[in-house]
C-alpha cells in the first residue's frame, strides 16, 4: 500500500465537497449586460474629475507651440 496524497489513511468527517461540471459552468453568464454595463458606468463616473484637467492640458498642449511659432515670425515692416 502506497501512502499517495488523496489516499491517506486519515479520514475528515463533517466536510462536504460540492463540484460543479464543467459542462454546467456558464463561462460568459453575465458578462455583457450587467458586466460591460457597470463597466461603462463607473468608468464615466471616474473620469468626471479627470476631464477638466485632460481638457487644460489638450488645449495647452495645442496653444504653446501655435504661439511659439507665431511668436517666432518676423514682421515684414522691419525689413523695409
Amino acid at each position: 500500500m502506497t501512502l499517495e496524497f488523496g489516499e491517506l489513511p486519515v479520514r475528515i468527517r463533517k466536510i462536504v465537497y460540492y463540484t460543479l461540471a464543467s459542462s454546467d459552468q456558464r463561462v460568459w453568464a453575465k458578462f455583457i449586460f450587467p458586466g460591460l454595463q457597470n463597466f461603462l458606468i463607473r468608468s464615466f463616473y471616474t473620469s468626471l474629475p479627470m476631464a477638466p484637467a485632460f481638457l487644460l492640458t489638450f488645449w495647452l498642449v495645442t496653444w504653446c507651440p501655435e504661439e511659439h511659432r507665431r511668436s517666432k515670425r518676423k514682421d515684414p515692416n522691419l525689413y523695409l
